[in-house]
């Protein structure tokens, strides 16, 4: 990260401090393990940092039977994606995918680059790891990789993507199908309730939430590959053709296809968060929540942006660095979710095609957030900063204090020097403050009841 950020953001530097020691902890747990654990781990960290940053802060047991659940799913993932190999071999083996998740020594060539072939011509190890879980975890990776290979091969031959049911029934069977499966891994380990198990569509919003999130970011990588996941129902009504959305001429018409897009993901909200509100572990919130925050912090980024049909739009080091520090909490993460909301709402341009609709369910999110956000602000950190620089004053006035006839006096005579003045101005300013303010971040918010919805 530049210098320059920083000093542009310098609220951000605490979080980066925090972020760069919580990301130095999955390599270090990866090299605690043995030779075939440690093999996944590091392939964990070399396909996904940042969900394996998530994953490896799990309780062991979760840790390893969600680490083992998604690389069978991106090795799943590597296959239907691998354009190079003829659609007719790759949906007959995303089919029968499934068949080798327990299938001792089996291992596959062909397919991938760089980490994610490795993973495949290795597979044999991920298949030990496999075996090793409890019975119940098995059951449950094996059945959604089994639905997955058989949802990618019924896509596999699409060239584009034409209403918004085919959209969401993708999107449903790439992320949706792995919600379904993290739940019924958290219930099966005894983490979370049965809950999590029966209301299925609260699982499948998590992750169609962050697979659109996705596509809606990669539109110009995707273009580039002749990949095309924008709903044509969507796009038809702005452009005739999806690359035209790239023409400085449209500029108009294709940010508000963009916006469409958008507002269309944040639909999946309030099941994210009714979600994420049942959850009772903590290293499972966390896992839950910090890819959330981020995909909608993406979507502050990526909103009304011309630039996401150009380049990949991304967060920027220090505001990822930022949300993941500060989703500690349930309460938090709603004041995350609501700043996020304030800030596609400002963005929203007057004359929008989908502004009433955008403005509508910004607001249904931020009624749900708003009983958690507090009425006074957060001056934890700055009292603290008064308080250290009321330490530092008092003890220079004291240093350059003399004393006459043994008693210590406040005044020497004469006129003070500058350094003297600024820091007895310092004193009386840093007085006032701690009169006025340091009490505030005792008051508790008359919003701190639960909010039911």
């Amino acid at each position: 990260m530049k210098i320059s950020e920083v000093l542009q953001h310098p609220e951000e530097l605490i979080p980066l401090l925090k972020f760069y020691g919580k990301s130095k902890k999955a390599p270090a747990l990866a090299k605690q393990s043995d030779e075939k654990w440690r093999f996944c781990f590091n392939h964990l960290l070399k396909v996904s940092r940042s969900f394996a940053m998530v994953i490896m802060e799990l309780e062991p047991e979760v840790r390893d039977a969600v680490c083992i659940f998604y690389l069978v799913l991106r090795a799943l993932d590597t296959v239907e994606d691998d354009t190079t190999v003829p659609a007719s071999r790759r949906k007959v083996d995303c089919v029968e995918f499934y068949k080798h998740v327990d299938e001792a020594g089996w291992s596959c060539t062909g397919y991938g680059k760089e980490h994610e072939k490795n993973l495949l011509e290795h597979y044999n190890i991920v298949v030990e790891c496999f075996l090793s879980l409890n019975e119940r975890y098995q059951v449950v990776i094996r059945e959604i990789c089994q639905k997955m290979g058989a949802g990618m091969a019924e896509h596999i031959e699409d060239t584009e993507c034409y209403t918004v049911d085919d959209y969401n029934r993708y999107c449903f069977y790439v992320a949706g199908l792995v919600g379904i499966g993290l739940s019924r891994l958290f219930y099966e380990t005894g983490r979370e309730d049965k809950c999590f198990v029966e209301d299925e569509h609260l699982s499948i919003s998590m992750g169609q939430f962050l697979q659109k999130v996705n596509i809606i970011r990669d539109y110009a990588e995707d273009l580039d590959e002749e990949r095309t996941f924008w709903p044509r129902e969507i796009w038809s009504k702005y452009v005739p053709e999806l690359a035209d959305l790239q023409k400085l001429s449209n500029e108009g018409k294709s940010l508000a296809c963009l916006n469409h897009m958008v507002t269309n993901a944040l639909g999946h909200v309030l099941d994210c968060i009714k979600y994420m509100k049942r959850i009772k572990n903590r290293q499972v919130f966390n896992f839950c929540a910090i890819p959330q925050i981020m995909g909608i912090g993406t979507l502050v980024e990526v909103y009304n942006n011309r630039n996401v049909f150009h380049t990949n739009v991304k967060l920027r080091r220090g505001t990822t660095a930022k949300l993941v520090v500060e989703t500690s909490d349930f309460d938090k993460l709603m004041q995350l979710y609501y700043s996020c909301c304030v800030k596609i709402e400002s963005k929203i341009p007057p004359n929008d095609p989908s502004y009433n609709e955008t403005k509508v369910i910004l607001q249904e999110i931020m009624n749900v957030c708003m009983p958690h956000v507090p009425t006074v602000p957060n001056l934890a950190i700055l009292n603290r900063a008064v308080v250290v620089l009321f330490a530092a004053v008092v003890a220079y006035l004291i240093n350059t204090r003399g004393e006459r006839d043994g008693v210590f006096v406040i005044w020497k005579g004469g006129v003070p020097d500058t350094q003297e003045m600024v820091a007895i101005a310092a004193f009386f300013l840093v007085v006032t403050y701690l009169f006025s303010f340091f009490g505030l971040q005792f008051v508790k918010s008359e919003r701190s009841a639960a909010a039911s919805f």
